[in-house]
């Protein structure tokens, strides 16, 4: 009985040391890269696969409004990274989204590091003991904003 007691006693210790992983449109950043990307193709049918850039990331983009695309960035199936970019026409989509992406993760993760903030460009980092997810506006000759989410804990 004692030794069943301690045994679960081990066991709790060692779960609760096991890293947690920031979320990813609703998908842990845990999760082998492969199993993200073929989730992400059945949540968003309008993603196609790049397949030339299997060795390190997975390229998907939008083939419908060609605005849209993510790489997943992995080592041996381990997720590293994954980097939204969104691209536009005018600036004040690109504002309008990058406002609306940093209420969302302020709500989530509090108020970030505003690394840069002017019109033009932006850039917020929102960090905690899971990952790191940094937000960036550019407003020039082709606006985008970029959203990049790290299982890093500290910004590169």
């Amino acid at each position: 009985m004692l030794l069943a007691a301690a045994a679960a006693v081990v066991m709790m210790c060692a779960c609760s040391g096991e890293r947690g992983y920031i979320n990813y449109r609703g998908m842990s950043m845990g999760l082998p890269a492969s199993k993200v990307v073929d989730s992400l193709q059945m949540k968003v049918p309008n993603l196609w696969l790049d397949t030339t850039k299997y060795e390190d990331h997975y390229v998907l983009a939008d083939t419908v409004a060609r605005n849209f695309t993510v790489a997943v960035y992995h080592q041996n199936d381990t997720i590293t990274d994954i980097l939204e970019n969104y691209t536009a026409t005018y600036n004040d989509s690109t504002s309008n989204l990058w406002q609306a992406m940093h209420d969302e993760l302020e709500k989530e993760f509090g108020w970030p590091n505003m690394g840069k903030h002017g019109d033009l460009h932006k850039e917020a980092t929102f960090q905690n003991d899971k990952g790191t997810i940094i937000l960036t506006l550019l407003n020039t000759y082709s606006p985008t904003v970029t959203v990049r989410y790290s299982t890093a804990t500290t910004p590169d």
